[in-house]
């Protein structure tokens, strides 16, 4: 679940994190994966706080949630407290439904109009995602180091999409 940098925005294949993780796990157990992509571009949040019961009811089947949000947060920038509580939210709905959150801290920006501002809230939100994964008790996907991959200061390209998707399959497997 996210937003764009979950849907693939920008990805010149129309690919996607969740897209390349699907065909890393299957390559690396030689059992079939498949990985819903629910990211939304432009969402903040509290967009997905609103529709991810309906997401988590939805794919009960499902073991593992991988959660990339906050990006779009930094425009305004959202209250740490309001995104604290969307995530809260969002983490306890994924363990009800009996599935294992995996949240990504937020990878740090370059230059963009829309984030010039308020880029430094990225690592205010990844350091609450860092201190809620002790409290909670989930597992923290990080995204440092990814500059490379942006082709517009915010969003990745497809060897950015492969390298989340190779970041969260690491967390994964290692779980079995």
């Amino acid at each position: 679940m996210g937003d764009s940098l979950t849907y693939g925005a920008r990805d010149r294949y129309g690919r996607s994190y969740p897209a390349e993780l699907g065909k890393i796990l299957s390559k690396k157990t030689g059992e079939f994966y498949i990985c819903h992509n629910y990211g939304i571009n432009g969402e903040t949040s509290s967009d997905l706080l609103r529709r991810s019961w309906h997401i988590l009811k939805s794919n009960q089947s499902c073991k593992v949630a991988t959660l990339l949000i906050g990006t779009n947060d930094t425009k305004l920038p959202m209250p740490l407290p309001v995104y604290e509580d969307n995530l809260r939210q969002m983490i306890l709905s994924i363990k009800s439904k009996g599935m294992i959150p995996i949240v990504a801290t937020l990878p740090e920006l370059k230059f963009s109009p829309y984030y010039t501002a308020n880029r430094h809230y990225t690592e205010i939100y990844s350091d609450k995602i860092r201190e809620m994964s002790e409290e909670y008790s989930f597992r923290i996907c990080e995204l440092n180091n990814m500059e490379k991959f942006l082709v517009d200061g915010v969003h990745f390209n497809n060897a950015g999409s492969v390298e989340i998707a190779s970041r969260f399959s690491e967390i994964i497997l290692s779980m079995e």
